[in-house]
């Protein structure tokens, strides 16, 4: 079951991090999603099942690869390109976390970036909001 209302990207991810609790986890006792229990070991698989579902890990590293980012190089900026480029409905968060997984962005160097504002100062304000702005 997802939240109504929920945008693409959490309402994407939410989807595989169910269909890997369906496929795997449908026998467990309890399977419950939930803040209390994000640290459990089946938790923590439906989040990788999932990001690895929406964006696979492979052609993340090949993306980043193709854009001259090097280990240790990768910084916000080039997170928020990435994902214009690929389009994909993968979380800033959900990138961050690969990037310094895998060595591209030093450790813990990826929290707490304002990224819509980023990609605003980066790609301009969209368009719906320059007009929502207009019409107050």
């Amino acid at each position: 079951m997802l939240a109504k209302g929920l945008p693409d990207d959490p309402a994407i991810f939410t989807m595989g991090h169910e269909l890997k609790h369906h496929l795997v986890d449908r026998e467990s006792i309890v399977s419950l999603c939930d803040s209390s229990n994000q640290f459990a070991e089946i938790e923590i698989g439906a989040e990788i099942f999932a990001a690895e579902l929406i964006y696979p890990e492979q052609m993340f590293r090949e993306n980043l690869l193709s854009m001259g980012v090097t280990v240790g190089s990768c910084g916000p900026q080039q997170l928020v390109m990435l994902k214009r480029e690929t389009q994909t409905t993968l979380s800033y968060a959900g990138l961050a976390k690969r990037a310094e997984f895998l060595g591209f962005a030093p450790q813990k160097s990826l929290g707490k970036i304002a990224w819509k504002t980023l990609g605003e100062t980066i790609y301009g304000v969209p368009f719906y909001k320059q007009r929502i702005a207009r019409n107050k």
